[in-house]
């Protein structure tokens, strides 16, 4: 009999570690999204981050695409960087083992930050934020 009851407190703490180790880790984070411009056009490709304001807590950030973006990230006021990605398209060159053909397009990545103090707070699930540069902001 002891040691049915010692197999039972034995699985029932097993379960009780399992669920207390099964729960969400971390700040909560909330489901926000927004639109990046500069000068009032939107931004192709490009990542946003966001800082906490106070300097406490952790940093979230997403990809920006066709100008949009969709994070999860958690509450409080944010300090917002932006880079901004621009494809540089090069000429056709002449291919080295066929002169007489053109090689394709050379491509690159032109990567443009603006640092401009902008900040956002974050209160709930689903917010939806508008943010504009200026291009004389970028470095």
């Amino acid at each position: 009999m002891n040691k049915k009851i010692f197999v039972s407190a034995l699985a029932l703490c097993v379960c009780a570690f399992v669920l207390v180790g099964c729960g969400p880790k971390g700040p909560k984070k909330v489901a926000v999204s927004g639109t990046i411009t500069v000068d009032g056009e939107t931004i192709d490709t490009g990542a946003v981050k966001f800082d906490p304001v106070d300097g406490q807590g952790m940093s979230d950030g997403c990809a920006i695409k066709d100008g949009k973006f969709e994070c999860e990230m958690t509450l409080g006021e944010k300090k917002v960087t932006v880079t901004a990605a621009s494809k540089i398209v090069g000429q056709y060159a002449p291919d080295p083992l066929y002169p007489d053909r053109l090689s394709d397009k050379t491509e690159s990545m032109d990567l443009t930050v603006f640092k401009q103090e902008k900040t956002i707070t974050v209160e709930k699930k689903g917010q939806t934020f508008e943010i504009d540069y200026s291009s004389e902001d970028a470095e």
